[in-house]
């Protein structure tokens, strides 16, 4: 019995290493670089440096994490992919430099079946391709290409069962998780208007669009083009609005195991992604996530002075979100008359962050006093904000007298250090642009200074359709 149980638990130790052998015909080269993929990245796993030529070895005590893999050689760059489950990590790959496509596998089921997959598809669409040939010079001469899409109906019939096939028999191979991620949702019919009709079929689509991929599947994130999936969910699927971005972002976070490698990944991905964005409004997408993801302790990773910084700068973009009131202002002009935002009487204010010293500014002002001789008579208002502080203020006046910006009835700045507008109102570079209604409420911000013509008139088209 002890003979048998330390047998099995040496068997059980040697189940847990990977062993993955490369032999590459025709390659002289002693480096072999391998990567991964990892979400909308390729990472660098391991250099392999060859036992003899053309012989390379990955190997060692503990498994690596499952997903497709790259392997690329010198000095072409060229490469080719591989597979590793979870469970089948001794196997060789056989190929040859002159054509790193063709490869034969030795100990892995699953590649065996992968690559036999990409094989039989690959003749399938050369079928197909001669089909469409055929079919588009028969719709040339205008003749009946009955007999084709019969043919191209079939072939599709039958790629179809061959990937069910595949499914049924090995559920559990990685291959079955790419093959079935490729397969879209079918749509039922719906009955109704045309437009009732549309509407009902993208609302089927996006509510099932991710039922063929399993995001709790650790291996996913680290696949070559779930990512982009997801990625057209987000940028496709949904309508281009922050609120709506939100939604789908839980949505997909949703199918994901919380705390998972690819929650975590994809919770600090869509972070990023709207922190950096260049979209008008969407740092709502970025408060978002920072206040419902790493303001409530779901983030643990992260380092304190990192959540500090994100949860700070999702406070300060929060009070100045498109749609919500612009914060109070008190400031004052040259003669040092106390001007309040809220006292300003116009359809339109337009708020208008610089300093004198700002070269970007100094080149947008010009175009700022266009706009103002072109819309002041049609309910606009134009309000500077100077960015200097207590004593540096005389500098604005300075810029006001040199920039010609008298015409302006507001221009502004704040001698007492009081205002906090730097923080009320997110201004971390200058010019930054405000639109505000009569309410003060925000209409758009963070525009070019020479879009504001352009925006007005948006603004104005849509209230005379309202």
């Amino acid at each position: 019995m002890i003979f048998v149980f330390i047998m099995s638990a040496f068997s059980s130790f040697a189940q847990k290493k990977h062993n993955i052998q490369f032999n590459i015909a025709n390659y002289d080269n002693d480096t072999l670089l391998l990567a991964y993929f990892y979400g909308e990245q390729q990472l660098v796993k391991d250099t392999l440096y060859a036992k003899k030529p053309g012989l390379f070895e990955y190997k060692g005590d503990s498994l690596i994490d499952a997903g497709v893999y790259i392997a690329l050689v010198y000095p072409s760059k060229e490469y080719f992919q591989f597979m590793v489950n979870s469970k089948d990590q001794k196997f060789k790959i056989y190929t040859d430099y002159k054509d790193l496509q063709d490869i034969k596998i030795k100990g892995s089921k699953d590649n065996k079946l992968f690559f036999g997959y990409l094989e039989y598809i690959k003749n399938q669409n050369k079928i197909a391709q001669q089909l469409l040939k055929e079919k588009s010079k028969l719709d040339s001469l205008k003749q009946d290409t009955k007999e084709i899409d019969d043919r191209l109906n079939e072939l599709d019939t039958n790629v179809g069962k061959y990937q069910q096939d595949i499914l049924k028999k090995y559920p559990d191979f990685l291959t079955s998780l790419l093959i079935k991620s490729n397969i879209d949702v079918k749509i039922p019919d719906f009955d109704g208007t045309e437009d009732e009709i549309k509407e009902k079929r993208y609302r089927y689509y996006y509510k099932h669009y991710f039922d063929n991929m399993d995001l709790k599947h650790p291996a996913v994130l680290r696949t070559p083009y779930i990512h982009n999936k997801i990625e057209d969910f987000i940028d496709k699927m949904t309508v281009p609005i922050a609120d709506s971005i939100s939604k789908s972002i839980d949505f997909v976070l949703s199918k994901m195991s919380p705390q998972s490698d690819i929650w975590k990944y994809y919770v600090s991905y869509f972070l990023n992604k709207y922190a950096k964005s260049n979209i008008v409004g969407m740092d709502a997408v970025f408060v978002h996530m920072a206040q419902n993801y790493y303001g409530k302790g779901l983030t643990p990773w992260v380092e304190e002075k990192s959540l500090i910084r994100i949860l700070d700068s999702a406070i300060r973009m929060e009070g100045v979100l498109i749609g919500k009131t612009a914060p109070e202002l008190l400031l004052y002009k040259q003669d040092k008359t106390p001007v309040r935002l809220k006292d300003i009487k116009s359809d339109y204010t337009i708020l208008y962050f610089w300093k004198p010293d700002c070269g970007h500014c100094r080149h947008s002002i010009p175009k700022l006093l266009e706009f103002y001789d072109k819309y002041k008579d049609r309910g606009v208002e134009v309000v500077t904000v100077c960015t200097k502080l207590g004593k540096k203020v005389e500098k604005c006046w300075d810029g006001v007298k040199d920039l010609k910006m008298q015409k302006i009835l507001y221009n502004l700045a704040d001698y007492k250090n009081l205002s906090g507008f730097h923080a009320n109102f997110n201004i971390r570079a200058t010019p930054t642009v405000f639109v505000l209604d009569k309410n003060k409420k925000i209409l758009i911000k963070q525009i070019p200074t020479e879009k504001l013509g352009e925006v007005m008139d948006s603004i104005f088209k849509e209230e005379g359709q309202k």
